[in-house]
């Protein structure tokens, strides 16, 4: 200790988030989008920071002035690759992208001019471009309709790679005319579907994939070439394995590397990816013509051939391995990936796609394919282009560096070996460089005149002496793929899928991907997914969910054991309770609450109460912007009238203690790191959230046993003035029972369970429906004409006024099937299954997905939009519909089922009579977003304000 203490550090690492033991800060990052994360924490401690994941510590670099002042002002400060695990293992430091030092000069430098050789960014490639896309839009006519290597080797490798990409054509009309090859075998691809619906990912890939085949092998593959197909499945799984939650933390505690398969799924993956790499290297090798060289591989050969003497070369088998394995996924994953990107755009912004063709349309002759001298006589196509790949933001965090020696950066000392993430989402996403940048918007690029203006903030093959050694050929793939497609065809989502449809939030893996299709399409109604090392089985669309929970009653009806609430309820309650504790449990709650008046008049008159007490709150605002989470207070002081007899006034501190740990518990619910725990709870030391949650859940319990002891003290056996009291009155009941259920364990579980869920569901879907009306004005009208039609002036809507009222019952059934509010609930199979042909063994967890049910397009004409017409025939009636489960079904339903129905009914009309609810200034119809709910036990809307103007 004297000795530590009397060194004084040269280092002043930026700011950051307090570490925690062992977990570092991984208490704040999202590991499924860490860069979302990290952009969120930038706007609390700057634009340089420090983050510690697990042990190791990070600086992030924010802001494109930020990361073009280290990648570029202090290139050789921030030159180095960091040391990460899963790619020291996968490389042993060899390749270009991963490598070093001298080695990784050289093989750059190597790289960089044999692939201008090869024809990168030379015609000669732009014709084999063009030759891809046109077989690639023969497939669609069918349907009808170098990276981490260090130091010296690193800067052999790039140096090395780069001149032999220059040979080979990179950039140049050699390369050019390879693209172009590849464009037209693409285009026969396509053409052979007829304009039915495909997916695009595997034929882009292979598209991509030949062009840089062509230039390391001198070959290109057949599409149903099966090796060339398995390669690149080998390839996608890796991608989407490398960003992976489980891969992240192996990299950040690969001394635990024994619990990660993941891991070793990905090492395994490249041990078959580098077999096939041998033996086309062998064949090379047999065939090698010094004068004649077909590619990388060869030129690689030549220049082992030729330093077979040298006792430290860099030419070594192992750097022929890696550095082909770098370019051949990377050339492959990036910009196939960003062609995706660019078709979804398209589909989702039709009137860009018509654009784009008219600008063709005026450019190109007819009967031809775009080039890459056209670019500049299509400005508009090349502002799309490069939008694509701002927006698609392909590589959030690029690749992170290291510092080879002690850096002073921006006031900070930054000693040698930190790894740095220089953040690219944060350059793309930058509010002071970009108009609108979370919007697609192709006017980033264009000026008044619409012509093409470059942006220094573009950079998402960064910048720098690390900079994406590919740029030119990515560049030139891009135009001639993209241009030559749209040239070829129009792109449209599927028959029946509209445009509002399209799903553009990312697929995460080592890229972000747009969104696979569904995994109910891609493996049908029944699939299994593995959560850690449980397996699980989905039940999807409002059929098969029905059949399973209704006719399978029995055989679905237990809950299976989840960490968190098993440390939390101990098998007790009404929710995650299973066996005779549960029926016994659930028969008494449910008979219990019908006598205190649930689904009763007598409980609609409390309700009448809390409404007045909720306008006149709401009236004190005088029409100035208040949050929607003020109209909690009403729902829940009728589940608490249930359970303690009586309400709170909206400022007794008792009763906002209790919103606010209900509040923060339900947040921590839906955290990842609480999901992590729940997959991996023997590494529960590594996680705080699950010990947070577990503290306010006692400080709730602290409340609730007040009021057991005062429903104790002053219990009369006539009058039962709450469920509290029904509680202790069975409990005194079977006191000599020796194995009464109502022990004080279970009395505490399940008060708790219906404190947290029965207020959380009814409050949330109150929030949901005033934010609608707020979004749909017109339907807020609609629904205030026919209140105006039915009710009479000066009195409340009942409950029964609803078979009168069918647009408004219709509104708020559609209300309820479009949140999804709780997007599934699991349940495991109580005895051995046999449903619908698969066996499904005693204690397996079953996920009855009712999101697949409430937006099952067999059943709803436009699932994926708030359209009440859902809930109405062609006369206006209200019609019931039997996919509309937002309470689940069967014995496993919301028990309180009844009582949420009424109180939305009231509190919804109620306030609709009262006010009409609206924006806050500044904020329009349009800009409030639905698209991204709030993920706690339940969605909840994003934090929105609203203001009440009275109506007269």
């Amino acid at each position: 200790m004297r000795h530590s203490s009397s060194k004084k550090s040269v280092c002043n690492l930026p700011p950051g988030p307090r570490p925690l033991p062992l977990l570092g800060n991984l208490n704040v990052v999202d590991l499924k989008k860490p860069f979302q994360s990290l952009t969120e924490l930038s706007k609390i401690y700057g634009n340089v920071f420090t983050v510690h994941f697990g042990p190791r510590k990070v600086v992030v670099l924010a802001g494109y002035e930020t990361i073009k002042d280290a990648l570029l002002n202090h290139a050789e400060e921030f030159g180095e690759r960091a040391e990460i695990p899963i790619f020291r293992k996968m490389t042993q430091g060899n390749g270009i992208a991963f490598s070093h030092g001298d080695l990784w000069k050289t093989m750059r430098r190597f790289t960089l001019s044999t692939l201008r050789d090869f024809g990168m960014g030379k015609r000669t490639l732009e014709i084999r471009i063009l030759e891809e896309v046109n077989s690639l839009i023969k497939y669609f006519e069918s349907y009808h309709g170098i990276a981490f290597s260090h130091g010296d080797l690193w800067k052999t490798m790039r140096r090395f790679t780069l001149s032999t990409l220059r040979d080979f054509g990179m950039g140049k009309r050699t390369l050019e005319i390879r693209i172009l090859e590849e464009v037209n075998s693409l285009i026969k691809y396509f053409e052979s579907y007829h304009g039915k619906p495909f997916d695009t990912k595997m034929i882009l890939n292979n598209a991509v994939s030949n062009v840089i085949c062509s230039i390391l092998f001198g070959e290109r593959f057949e599409y149903d070439d099966p090796v060339f197909l398995t390669l690149l499945k080998l390839i996608n799984q890796n991608t989407k394995l490398l960003g992976s939650p489980m891969v992240q933390l192996y990299n950040f505690y690969p001394s635990l590397g024994f619990l990660s398969g993941a891991s070793k799924t990905v090492l395994q993956n490249i041990s078959e990816l580098n077999a096939f790499l041998q033996k086309l290297f062998e064949e090379h090798k047999e065939d090698l013509n010094e004068n004649d060289l077909t590619g990388f591989v060869d030129a690689f050969l030549v220049k082992q051939n030729q330093e077979s003497k040298k006792q430290h070369t860099a030419f070594s088998n192992g750097n022929l391995m890696f550095s082909t394995l770098d370019l051949f996924a990377a050339g492959t994953e990036t910009t196939s990936t960003t062609v995706r990107w660019g078709l979804l755009l398209m589909m989702k912004y039709p009137e860009i796609q018509r654009k784009i063709q008219e600008e063709m349309n005026r450019v190109i002759e007819p009967g031809e394919l775009p080039k890459l001298e056209d670019r500049k006589k299509m400005p508009y196509t090349e502002a799309v282009i490069h939008e694509i790949q701002r927006f698609a933001n392909i590589v959030p965090m690029g690749v992170s560096r290291s510092t080879p020696r002690n850096v002073n950066f921006r006031g900070y000392v930054i000693p040698k070996g930190t790894e740095i993430i220089p953040l690219l989402t944060s350059a793309l996403n930058d509010e002071l460089h970009w108009k609108t940048p979370d919007q697609f918007n192709p006017s980033h690029f264009l000026d008044a005149n619409g012509n093409f203006i470059r942006r220094e903030a573009f950079i998402p093959f960064s910048i720098g002496r690390r900079a994406c050694l590919g740029e030119g050929l990515a560049k030139m793939e891009l135009f001639l793929f993209f241009s030559g497609l749209l040239r070829k065809f129009v792109f449209q989502p599927p028959a029946g899928v509209d445009k509002s449809d399209l799903d553009l939030t990312a697929d995460v893996g080592f890229t972000l991907t747009p969104m696979p299709h569904l995994l109910a399409e891609k493996y049908g109604p029944i699939f299994t997914l593995h959560f850690g090392f449980q397996k699980v089985v989905v039940l999807t669309g409002y059929e098969v969910v029905r059949e399973a929970l209704v006719n399978y009653t029995e055989e679905f009806v237990d809950r299976p054991s989840i960490p968190i609430f098993d440390q939390i309820q101990n098998g007790n309650g009404l929710f995650f309770s299973i066996g005779e504790l549960w029926r016994t449990t659930r028969r008494f709650t449910v008979s219990s609450m019908r006598n205190l008046g649930m689904g009763k008049q007598m409980i609609e008159g409390r309700i009448f109460e809390e409404l007045h007490f909720l306008i006149e709150m709401i009236k004190s605002f005088k029409g100035e912007p208040f949050r929607l989470p003020s109209f909690n207070c009403a729902p829940i002081n009728v589940t608490f009238i249930l359970l303690f007899g009586d309400r709170f006034d909206y400022k007794d501190p008792t009763f906002l203690t209790l919103l606010k740990l209900i509040d923060e518990v339900m947040i921590l619910l839906g955290s990842p790191n609480l999901n992590y725990f729940n997959f991996y709870p023997f590494l529960g030391f590594l996680f705080k959230t699950h010990k947070i949650m577990l503290k306010k859940i006692e400080d709730v319990r602290a409340i609730l046993r007040q009021y057991m002891k005062a429903s104790r003290e002053d219990i009369n056996e006539n009058s039962v003035r709450s469920y509290i009291d029904a509680l202790i009155f069975k409990q005194q009941e079977e006191k000599n029972k020796k194995d009464s259920l109502f022990h004080d364990d279970n009395l505490m579980a399940s008060i708790l369970d219906l404190v947290m869920a029965g207020t959380e569901t009814i409050a949330t879907t109150l929030q949901w429906s005033i934010l609608l009306m707020m979004k749909y004005p017109e339907i807020q009208k609609k629904v205030q004409e026919e209140i105006g039609k039915t009710v009479k002036a000066g009195s409340w809507a009942t409950y029964e006024d609803r078979k009168n009222m069918p647009y408004t019952n219709a509104v708020l059934h559609e209300v309820q099937r479009f949140i999804t509010l709780l997007p599934h609930v699991p349940r495991c199979t109580a005895v051995d299954t046999h449903f619908r042909g698969y066996f499904l063994p005693k204690g397996i967890i079953v996920i009855p997905s009712l999101t697949s049910v409430l937006l099952d397009k067999t059943q709803w004409e436009t699932p994926h939009q708030f359209n009440p017409n859902h809930f109405l025939d062609a006369e206006g009636n209200f019609v019931k519909k039997g996919a509309f489960l937002p309470f689940s079904t069967g014995r496993r339903n919301c028990i309180g089922e009844s009582l949420a129905k009424m109180e939305l009914f009231v509190f919804f009309v109620g306030l609709l009579q009262t006010f009409t609810f609206r924006p806050q200034p500044g904020v329009s119809e349009s800009d409030l977003d639905l698209t991204v709910p709030q993920t706690t036990f339940t969605l909840r809307p994003q934090p929105q304000a609203t203001c009440a103007i009275l109506r007269e």
